[in-house]
């Protein structure tokens, strides 16, 4: 009865010893078909909780890189849009000084005029830009043209809020420009429409008096375009460095995590050949110790 008691109890033993066996098995190999060193949070609590933290700023991370691409994209826009707008005041410019030429005939006048009258709908044209049905220069009322080809001028009122992008943590930026910042400069100006209206009437009228000042606001129209190109270069210039460095960071945190959770894969198939010849020896072990007894002949 003893000896029977002893035997059950080296049974019992061993197959807990065979359980323990196979379960670290089982883990080593998926480690090695995994790649990953922390299969559950037990394997390494301390590792777990700061892969959980990485793994948070890797999100946020992300959407600050997706905000600052669309904020890239509606900058590129709005500088391309801007760069025609300052060709159509140069061009008119250009007609200005042409038209102030004394002997120039009223028939040719009236062609510089004419041209001058059609600028007004290329700035309109330009005014009204899009990107992905979004107008670039609407404020936000994006959904709505600012400018009205109809009558050449601003659709009034004019939408002067800003659209502001979160870059950062606590780093906000207005991506876009208003209408009135676009055709309105700051002062004493007319704005573009008015300026060009003036400037076409003085041509017809032969007006050098008029010219001129067309000339003086027309100058000023420049300059308000080139900083206002000068203001999104800027606000590109800083978003592009923050996406580097959100790059460099995500590599960074990247390498991070795998250090914590990757599996040294050199070490785990060498663990894995271990384990499967310790799993090996301990079936052979328990074939030899467990033997067929005379209660399993008279069952």
């Amino acid at each position: 009865m003893v000896s029977r008691l002893g035997y059950g109890q080296i049974v019992r033993d061993f197959l807990t010893d065979l359980r323990g066996n196979h379960a670290d098995l089982a883990r080593v190999q998926r480690q090695v078909s995994t790649g990953k060193r922390i299969l559950s949070p037990s394997d390494d609590p301390v590792g777990i909780a700061i892969a959980l933290g990485l793994r948070r700023d890797q999100g946020a991370t992300a959407a600050w890189r997706r905000n600052i691409d669309d904020s890239l994209t509606w900058l590129h826009t709005t500088d391309r849009a801007l760069g025609q707008a300052l060709d159509v005041v140069q061009r008119a410019h250009e007609l200005a000084v042409q038209g102030g030429n004394g002997t120039l005939s009223a028939a040719a006048r009236a062609l510089i005029a004419a041209e001058v009258d059609s600028l007004k709908s290329q700035f309109v044209e330009i005014g009204n830009s899009s990107l992905g049905g979004r107008y670039v220069f609407g404020g936000t009322a994006t959904d709505a043209a600012p400018f009205d080809p109809a009558t050449e001028t601003a659709v009034l009122p004019v939408n002067t809020g800003l659209i502001n992008r979160e870059a950062a943590q606590g780093s906000v930026v207005s991506i876009n420009i208003t209408a009135d910042r676009l055709h309105d400069p700051p002062g004493a100006v007319p704005d573009l429409f008015t300026t060009l209206t003036n400037l076409s009437a003085a041509l017809q009228a032969n007006d050098s008096a008029g010219i001129t000042a067309a000339l003086g606001d027309l100058s000023a129209h420049q300059d308000n375009i080139s900083a206002l190109r000068g203001e999104g270069a800027a606000k590109i210039n800083r978003l592009e460095l923050t996406a580097s460095r959100f790059e460099a960071q995500e590599i960074a945190t990247g390498d991070q995590l795998s250090r914590i959770e990757d599996a040294d894969m050199a070490e785990a198939i060498t663990e894995l050949k271990m384990r499967e010849t310790v799993y090996r020896s301990a079936l052979a072990v328990g074939a030899r110790v467990i033997q067929p007894s005379l209660l399993d002949f008279l069952r």
